[in-house]
């Protein structure tokens, strides 16, 4: 009897264990999606600065470039914003709702990537010999 209440407690013990890890790197998971919200948008400020700034900046290639970023940095924050909720909701229904926000998050980061990509192109393509600060 008391054998099986040891082999009851240590399996209580190893499932706590367990689920205090899995919370502990489901939070590391929600910090890393915050620092790279946050990275898309100082990358945003500075992009959107220098194309204040800059005289030849009106070019469609940096516009596709400023963009991408835009749409990037949307959908980073909508990731994280949904994993950041899922990460202790109980009701299958909001899990899922927050699921499909995220996997939206990461689609609209693609999408910004590929116009990221498609500005820097034209960028290059528009500058004849002179590579364009803003390509990242």
């Amino acid at each position: 009897m008391e054998n099986q209440k040891n082999i009851s407690n240590n399996k209580k013990d190893f499932s706590d264990k367990k689920n205090n890890k899995i919370l502990e790197l489901e939070n590391q998971v929600a910090y890393g999606l915050w620092i790279q919200s946050i990275g898309n948008i100082i990358e945003l400020t500075g992009l959107s600065g220098l194309l204040k700034i800059e005289d030849d900046s009106n070019t469609i290639g940096e516009q596709n470039i400023l963009t991408g970023v835009w749409i990037k940095t949307i959908g980073q924050i909508l990731e994280a914003i949904s994993f950041s909720s899922q990460i202790r909701e109980t009701d299958k229904i909001k899990l899922l709702e927050e699921q499909k926000i995220a996997i939206a998050g990461d689609l609209l980061v693609s999408l910004g990537s590929a116009i990221d990509v498609i500005g820097g192109l034209q960028v290059l393509e528009e500058e004849t010999g002179k590579i364009s600060r803003l390509v990242p």
